[in-house]
């Protein structure tokens, strides 16, 4: 596994239905919630006719939890679901800016020194400690959310079911 994939995991997801690809819209949006008023412990999301965007709303905020991000597909049985669980893009893009940073800060601040001395090396601590705290954020994020795809995909399974007769 390398560092990328461990520091923002994506797990690709694929979901068959017998349904068609409008009535799994419709059963879709009968089984999860819409708006900031909802219960905590209910998948929540937006769902149209061309992507889903579905995740678990807990009691806690926690921006590094999994998200699932797909789109419904017509097959000759009826449709697929097709899609991935992943951070949304803009904690990716907050992260990256944030690891750039400490990069940067660290060369800069090793480069103006120059030499080694022990009374500038506070200087350069920022730069070397801030990556693992984020890092460390970032994991303890994962592991409070660890739960959040199996919960989503339960949903989305329940939901695209055929209905009963």
């Amino acid at each position: 596994m390398s560092f990328w994939t461990w520091l923002f995991p994506r797990t690709q997801a694929v979901y068959t239905s017998p349904l068609p690809p409008e009535q799994a819209m419709q059963a879709l949006c009968a089984a999860t919630a819409r708006g900031n008023l909802t219960f905590t412990g209910s998948v929540v999301g937006s769902i149209s006719d061309k992507h889903v965007h579905l995740y678990h709303r807990t009691v806690m905020r926690n921006s590094f939890k999994p998200h699932f991000r797909g789109s419904l597909y017509a097959t000759p049985q009826g449709c697929e679901l097709r899609g991935a669980y992943a951070m949304p893009p803009l904690v990716v893009v907050f992260m990256l800016f944030w690891l750039g940073f400490c990069v940067l800060w660290t060369t800069v601040a090793a480069l103006q020194l120059g030499r080694f001395d022990l009374l500038l090396l506070p200087a350069v601590l920022p730069g070397l400690l801030m990556p693992f705290s984020g890092i460390g954020l970032l994991r303890l994020g994962h592991h409070m959310s660890s739960d959040d795809p199996v919960i989503v995909s339960r949903v989305i399974r329940q939901a695209l079911q055929s209905p009963s007769a």
